[in-house]
Formats: C-alpha cells, sequence, structure tokens
C-alpha cells in the first residue's frame, strides 16, 4: 500500500505469525499464516544523499548513511548497516536507473523483539519502493520460505506454499473468539533455527498430514475440533525438529491447546480458552503478561 503527501511516499507492511505448517513449509508443505494488526511502515522523500532510519516504539534504533557507492559512512549498527547495503545492491542490480538520493525513515509499531516480522516488512517495503521482488531481496539477505513476506501485503490469514501464496482464507468467529497470543518473552532467531532443520529428516508423509490437518482446521466450525488439529500439529512436529512440546515443558496444567508458532520456543505462541479472563490470569500468573485477543492482533 502506496500513500504520497507532500511529497513523501509511504509503504505499509504487517508483521506475521505461521499457526499451522512450520518448518515443513520448507518441504514443500502447506502453512496457514497471519498477517498482523502490527507492521511497519516506511517514509521516503527525495534528498541529495543516502540516509536512513529506523525507529521502534522506543524511539530511534538504527541509522546509516551511504555514499552513491553504498559505502557505509556512518552508522549505529555495523551489521544493520551491511544488510541494508546488500539489499540496496541488489536493488540497483534490478533497476539501474533507480534514484537512491533519498531520506529512508521505516516505523515500527510493534517491539522489535517480539519477533513479529521486522526483517520480512523491510524486504516488502524496499520491494514497494523499487519495484524490484520480494523474493529476490529475500533470497540475497534473510531467506526462508518467503510466507513472512507474503503476509506482509495480505488482507487476511492466508494458505501458503511453494513460494506463493495458495489462497486467502477466513476463520469462523466460533474459532477465532477462543484463540489468544502470549509472548513468551524469548527471541528466536528464525535464520539459525531453519540452518538446524535442514539437517532433519522429513518424508513425504509428514508434508501429506499437515496439508490434511491445515484442511480439516479450515473447515472446523467448533473449537474442539480445531483445537485436535493444534495438538496433532504438536505431535507431529515435535519429534522432526527434537524439540519438547511447548505446553508439555511449560504449561503442563494449562487445561486447552498451546500452539507454539514459526520457529518454536521464542516469540508468541497461541492458547485457546474458554473463559478469556481465567486464560489471561492463568498466564499472567506466570509471568506472560503481553498478550493479544485474535481480534487484536490478526489483520
Amino acid at each position: 500500500m502506496t500513500v504520497t503527501e507532500n511529497n513523501i511516499r509511504t509503504y505499509k507492511a504487517s508483521g506475521k505469525l505461521m499457526l499451522f505448517g512450520e518448518y515443513l513449509v520448507l518441504n514443500g508443505a502447506d502453512s496457514l499464516a497471519f498477517p498482523l494488526k502490527f507492521g511497519q511502515t516506511l517514509s521516503v522523500a527525495e534528498s541529495d544523499s543516502i540516509h536512513w532510519e529506523s525507529h521502534a516504539k522506543h524511539g530511534l534504533w538504527f541509522s546509516a548513511s551511504l555514499d552513491r557507492d553504498f559505502n557505509i559512512l556512518d552508522t549505529n549498527n555495523r551489521e544493520v548497516a551491511e544488510i541494508l547495503k546488500q539489499l540496496f545492491l541488489v536493488i540497483r542490480a534490478e533497476k539501474p536507473g533507480l534514484d537512491f538520493n533519498q531520506n529512508f525513515k521505516s516505523e515500527a509499531n510493534f517491539e522489535l523483539n517480539w519477533g513479529l516480522g521486522s526483517s520480512s516488512t523491510l524486504i516488502s517495503l524496499l520491494s514497494q519502493w523499487s519495484g524490484v521482488d520480494a523474493r529476490k531481496l529475500l533470497d540475497a539477505s534473510f531467506g526462508g520460505s518467503g510466507y513472512d513476506v507474503a503476509c506482509a501485503t495480505a488482507n487476511g490469514p492466508i494458505i501458503y506454499a511453494d513460494g506463493k501464496v495458495k489462497k486467502e482464507v477466513s476463520i469462523p468467529e466460533s474459532i477465532t473468539d477462543k484463540l489468544l497470543f502470549v509472548y513468551l518473552g524469548n527471541k528466536q532467531n528464525s535464520r539459525e533455527e531453519i540452518k538446524r532443520f535442514k539437517d532433519r529428516k522429513v518424508e513425504q508423509h509428514h508434508i501429506d498430514t499437515m496439508n490434511t490437518l491445515i484442511s480439516t482446521a479450515l473447515q472446523a466450525h467448533d473449537i474442539e475440533v480445531f483445537e485436535q488439529q493444534l495438538d496433532q500439529s504438536e505431535e507431529l512436529i515435535s519429534p522432526i525438529i527434537g524439540t519438547t512440546k511447548l505446553k508439555e515443558r511449560l504449561f503442563a496444567d494449562y487445561s486447552y491447546s498451546i500452539k507454539s508458532l514459526g520457529a518454536w520456543g521464542g516469540d508468541f505462541f497461541m492458547a485457546t480458552f474458554r473463559d478469556l479472563q481465567t486464560a489471561k490470569n492463568y498466564f499472567e500468573d506466570k509471568g506472560h503478561d503481553i498478550l493479544f485477543t485474535y481480534q487484536e492482533f490478526i489483520k
């Protein structure tokens, strides 16, 4: 989405979460993913130099100035600046006539350590600005299945597989009214987890099972049926990646389903419930007080 005002162009990208298909999406399985109400914007204004600023909820966290050859002149984070430089180089190779003399200002309306997609939204924003395919930018930088970049411009939940959005889907309120998203408090490095997963053995029946779970979940109108698919997904993924299920590890006494999201073990997880306040009290008593309902969280 692009908005132009006073010669400043503004682009928007949504954050992401994957509910079903984590890890197996890298082997061609379907995944069910959500674009979020949290995200990032990029404002671009003409300038006589290249300057970038990134802001989050607590203010400026990254800045860099580059020359016309993308040499880094000044920055407060060399590692991030090198990633930006690499992305600019890919963009110039694809769009040699593009004017990079701009003031770029990105703003995220979420805490960066929540793991909601600061990297994928950046890729999407640069793709929207430059016209360079987002997947090309992703492959040259962070890597991954690409579902997160697809979520950045999606209007609602999507089925993603084999590098593309297969379709947008809807989930009935009888399900979404019983879903709570809880921050676990551990920032997970998805790139490292993906590298680790590549050594794991995935067979066709794992992929087929995941696809069936997603299909059955999307046909469900009762939360109990939806929970069965969540629980079976945890049972499927746990031995493949060699990680104990989150509920078994931390929330064994919780009455309903606990579903790991994305790279497992960090960031957010999802819990089902019957009474919202009871669920909130349970997780807050365990020190997890950053919680969102589906309606508060999902686009």
